[in-house]
């Protein structure tokens, strides 16, 4: 970043308009990785010491996915995203906030680990009194074995000698807050084809569970 900076600053008067908007794009797409780098930090530390406080109430899952899919625009923008949630999923008791970044961290490491072009799918659906969602992406899976030490912090996935880019805590956030919203997160491999999922689980609000029953 600090090098297309400076070119910029330094040469961009001179610069040829699509030399200019380049560097400018690398500069900006750097910058948001920056604030994506810090904001992992923060969050890991808010969680290691113990000041993550949700705040808890109703939400719609549809809305909270759709905002992520939102900020998650740019990431996924050489993938194909599809969307699958039943209209009459339950209203979650849940930190939409948090929720909402456990998403971003989970479709940001779909769109790392899957190659462009590949689909990003999003569902969800209600088992009992659990309703389950679902991120699968077409990469090359978990290695075997690992799939545990994924949300370990610092955890990052090697394919051959190379190891993508990231700060390996972008799933160790979204295991801490989705246990702290009372819910459960795992990873495994697809069994239709290549590809992680990761299944975040969570209990329908008793209140709920009951409305149901009654009806």
């Amino acid at each position: 970043m600090l090098g297309a900076a400076t070119t910029l600053r330094d040469l961009g008067p001179s610069l040829p308009r699509e030399a200019e908007a380049e560097l400018l794009a690398t500069v900006i797409d750097e910058a948001e990785r920056l604030n994506r780098f810090i904001a992992n930090l923060l969050d890991m530390t808010r969680l290691e010491s113990g000041a993550v406080a949700p705040n808890m109430a109703p939400h719609d899952l549809g809305e909270i996915v759709g905002t992520a899919l939102e900020r998650a625009g740019k990431i996924l923008g050489t993938h194909r995203v599809a969307v699958a949630l039943p209209a009459d999923l339950p209203a979650l008791t849940l930190d939409a906030v948090l929720m909402e970044q456990v998403l971003f961290n989970l479709l940001d490491n779909a769109a790392k680990y899957a190659p462009a072009g590949s689909a990003v799918r999003v569902r969800g659906w209600r088992e009992g009194g659990t309703v389950h969602l679902q991120v699968l992406d077409e990469g090359d899976g978990i290695p075997p074995g690992d799939e545990e030490r994924i949300f370990d912090k610092f955890y990052r996935a090697r394919k051959g000698d190379h190891v993508r880019a990231g700060t390996g805590l972008g799933l160790a956030i979204s295991r801490g807050f989705v246990e702290a919203m009372g819910g459960r997160i795992t990873a495994g491999n697809r069994a239709d084809g290549p590809g992680a999922v990761f299944t975040a689980s969570f209990p329908v609000p008793a209140r709920q569970a009951v409305l149901d029953t009654a009806a």
